[in-house]
Order: structure tokens, then C-alpha cells, then sequence
């Protein structure tokens, strides 16, 4: 069996290595800030300030937590669809007399590996990960007593812990209907079934949903001990709970927006309608291509928002990447290796339709197109996210919410845009280059 989970990795190689890439990002910086948040404490204990412990603790804190957030719903989504997109070969497995039972467990084996192998390799680069996160720490005023970064074996603990969750979330609901789903099915239909929310995801969907419920209630409706400063911290809580339980219903959510915008663009052009048919019939693709990028600028957006109406609070991106730079990091990481995983698949859609008897040209357009559709549609969510923030932040806060947008640093939201635009549709540049020079015989034969 190990030989077969090792074979299976290695002609899958042009898959995993982006999804190992993925995992590894991840695994490292959740480690990385975990270990910055430890080193630091440690230091300032150390020294007697209890001042500085409760502050390291309160900075380092909110840094672990959206690092790990960020994370975890970004290489599981990963991790998800590497396995979905392999159907048609455990299919095969199946018709060849593997028996089900054995396919998920032969499946779940790659899952342990592959979270291994990326915790093993993130450790390294979690104390690097760390030492930057103090030197930034360090930058915004913490008197850190001289705190450095050193080895400690439980580093590789931590690292290896990270590196396995995402990818054990990711492929466990995946490997089951691996095993269940006729063979005929998966191979006929190619595009997937519907996405269904589970028991899990359903679960987790209602308790994200009682947050939302329970932050919002006391934060927009009621007077508090603490005043309006409270108020606001219970409505910011509830815009966090809400953007995970929007993210965590991806298929629900960014589909259905996807298809709303693109629908609403008046163009007649082949590779427009080409790149939007191909969004919409790869749904699962699309959501996971789409949400590294909503979550970053979803979180830009809110803590924004929250800058804007605190007192002396900030709503500066240089502030803001203290907490939320290595969620950029873990997004961007992310987007980008979803997008070359699926290469082959997308080599052989490109195939179809230029033995369909579409020009050269009118691939390429439609690949860069469907960069422009991912990173518009977490654009838009973004700016719906922000729109909601503010107003019910705002409405914590007791100010007008008109004044809260306005006083928004619009200027760095939309340079934020812009990246996510050129980054996605430069990314699909390069893979429509490579597909180009593809023999369509020889894409579909693979």
C-alpha cells in the first residue's frame, strides 16, 4: 500500500508539489507567529514586566489567530480540491478491484504524508517566520527585553501539528465520497457533482451563525457596561463570525456572486462567454481559486473599518500588516498554487475547445478572463464585506456610517484591487503561454 500511495504521489507530482507549496506556507507561518508569540512572553516574564506579557500576549494573540484562520480554510480548500480533481483516477482504482474501503484509506495515507512533509519542511522557516514577526513587534513599540528567536525541538511539534490539520480538514470529507461515488459518475461527469454542506460544515455553519447572532445583538442593540467602545468590539466580532461563515459556505455564496456580476457584463465576445461557462461549470475550482483572495481583502477591510471608528485607533495598511501580513502571505501563497494545480485540467478544457475549432487567440483571451472573473469576484465580495462592516460597526459606534466609508483609505483598497487583479490574471497569462504550446491530441490523451 505504501508503495502505491508513493507511486500515486509521484505521477501526481505536478499537483501535489503545488499543493506540498501550499501547506508548507501555511504550516510555517501559523508556526512562526505561534513561536514569536511564545518567545516573546517567554522574554518579558523573564524580565519581571507583566505589562509587556499582557501585551505580547494580547498583539501576538490576534496574530496566531488570523494567521491560523487563514491557514486552515485556505490549504484545506486546497488540499479539497487535489483530491476532487484526481476522481477520475480513483475511479480507475475502483474498476480495477481496489476495494472502497481500501481507496479511502490508501487516500487518507497520502493526506498524513503530504502534512508531514510540509510540517517537517516548515519548521526552518518558522523561525524565520518568527524572527521577522519580532523585528515588525518590535517596530510598533513592545519593548521585547532582547528576545530572540532560538531552536527548540518542540518548534518541529508545533510545525508538523499545523501542517497535518489543514490537510486532514481539507481531504477527509473528500476521501469519503472518493470512496462512495459510482465509477461510471466520475468519469461521465467531469465537472462534479453539486457541492452539498455536510454535517460538519453544517454544524459549523450554524455555531459561526449563533456568533453572528450573539455579537451583533448586544453590539448594535443594547447599552453596554463598557459603553460604545464595547458596543463596537461586539459588532467588529460579528463581522469577523459572519465573513467565516460566508467563506465557509464558499459554493453558496461566491457562486451564486459570481454568475450575479458576470451576468451583468454586456459583452458579446467568444472568450468572454467562454471564461464565464468555464467559472461556472468548474464551480469547485473557481471557489477555491476565489476565497485566498476575499479572505485577505475581506480582513483588510474590516480591520480598516475598525481603525477608522476607534478612537486613536489606525487605518494605516502598515498597521494593519502587523496583524494581517502573514494572511497575506498564506492568501496570495494560496491563490496562486491553486491556480497552477489545476494546469492539466485547465490544458485539457483549452484542448476541447480548440479541437471545438476555437483560434489560439481566443484561449488566451478567455484564460485571462477567467483571471479577471476570479479577481473580481472577490473584489466584490470585499466591497460588499466593507459596506456591511461599516455599517454595522458604525451602528455600534453610534456615528454615521456614510462617514465612516468616506474616511476610508480608498486609494489603498483599490491598489489592493488592482494586485489581485494582476496577480490572478498574469498567473493565467503564464499557464495560457504554457497551454499554447501543447498539442491538443496530446492534452486529452493525458
Amino acid at each position: 500500500m505504501i508503495r502505491l500511495v508513493l507511486s500515486d504521489i509521484r505521477l501526481q507530482a505536478s499537483m501535489w508539489w503545488w499543493t506540498l507549496l501550499c501547506a508548507t506556507v501555511g504550516a510555517a507561518c501559523s508556526a512562526g507567529s505561534a513561536i514569536a508569540m511564545f518567545t516573546a512572553v517567554s522574554a518579558a516574564r523573564a524580565a519581571g514586566d507583566a505589562r509587556m506579557v499582557s501585551a505580547s500576549i494580547a498583539l501576538g494573540g490576534n496574530i496566531v489567530f488570523f494567521t491560523v484562520l487563514a491557514a486552515v480554510g485556505i490549504v484545506a480548500s486546497a488540499v479539497g480540491l487535489t483530491l476532487t480533481t484526481q476522481r477520475r483516477e480513483h475511479a480507475l482504482w475502483v474498476i480495477l478491484g481496489i476495494p472502497r474501503h481500501r481507496v479511502r484509506f490508501i487516500l487518507r495515507t497520502e493526506m498524513v504524508v503530504l502534512g508531514a512533509v510540509a510540517g517537517a519542511l516548515a519548521a526552518p522557516l518558522a523561525l524565520l517566520v518568527a524572527g521577522v514577526a519580532l523585528a515588525q513587534w518590535k517596530g510598533t513599540g513592545l519593548e521585547l527585553h532582547g528576545a530572540s528567536v532560538g531552536f527548540r525541538y518542540w518548534y518541529v511539534g508545533v510545525s508538523v501539528l499545523f501542517g497535518l490539520v489543514p490537510c486532514l480538514l481539507g481531504g477527509w470529507g473528500v476521501t469519503r465520497r472518493a470512496a462512495r461515488t459510482p465509477e461510471m459518475r466520475a468519469f461521465r461527469d467531469f465537472s462534479g457533482p453539486p457541492a452539498r454542506p455536510g454535517v460538519a460544515r453544517g454544524g459549523l455553519a450554524l455555531c459561526l451563525l449563533a456568533g453572528v447572532v450573539g455579537m451583533w445583538v448586544p453590539g448594535l442593540g443594547l447599552e453596554l457596561k463598557g459603553g460604545l467602545a464595547q458596543r463596537t468590539a461586539f459588532a467588529f466580532a460579528g463581522n469577523l463570525f459572519l465573513v467565516c461563515l460566508l467563506l465557509l459556505m464558499g459554493p453558496w455564496v461566491l457562486t451564486p456572486l459570481m454568475k450575479l456580476w458576470t451576468a451583468l457584463v454586456p459583452s458579446r465576445g467568444v472568450a468572454w462567454h467562454l471564461a464565464v461557462q468555464s467559472c461556472r461549470a468548474r464551480a469547485t475550482r473557481s471557489v477555491t481559486t476565489v476565497l485566498p483572495f476575499a479572505l485577505s481583502l475581506s480582513f483588510v477591510g474590516l480591520f480598516m473599518v475598525m481603525g477608522k471608528v476607534m478612537p486613536g485607533g489606525s487605518a494605516g495598511l502598515d498597521n494593519i500588516l502587523v496583524v494581517l501580513g502573514w494572511v497575506f502571505v498564506v492568501s496570495w501563497v494560496g491563490g496562486l498554487a491553486v491556480i497552477a494545480l489545476v494546469g492539466r485540467e485547465r490544458a485539457r478544457d483549452s484542448a476541447v475547445v480548440t479541437v471545438a475549432g476555437a483560434r489560439p487567440g481566443v484561449v488566451t483571451r478567455s484564460m485571462v478572463y477567467e483571471g479577471a472573473i476570479y479577481a473580481g469576484t472577490a473584489i466584490v465580495f470585499g466591497a460588499l464585506f466593507v459596506a456591511v462592516s461599516s455599517l454595522t460597526i458604525a451602528l455600534g459606534a453610534r456615528i454615521d456610517a456614510v462617514r465612516v466609508l468616506a474616511g476610508l483609505p480608498w486609494a489603498t483598497l483599490g491598489a489592493l484591487a488592482a494586485g489581485t487583479l494582476v496577480t490572478t490574471c498574469l498567473a493565467l497569462v503564464l499557464q495560457a503561454a504554457r497551454v499554447s504550446r501543447t498539442v491538443a491530441v496530446r492534452a486529452l490523451r493525458s
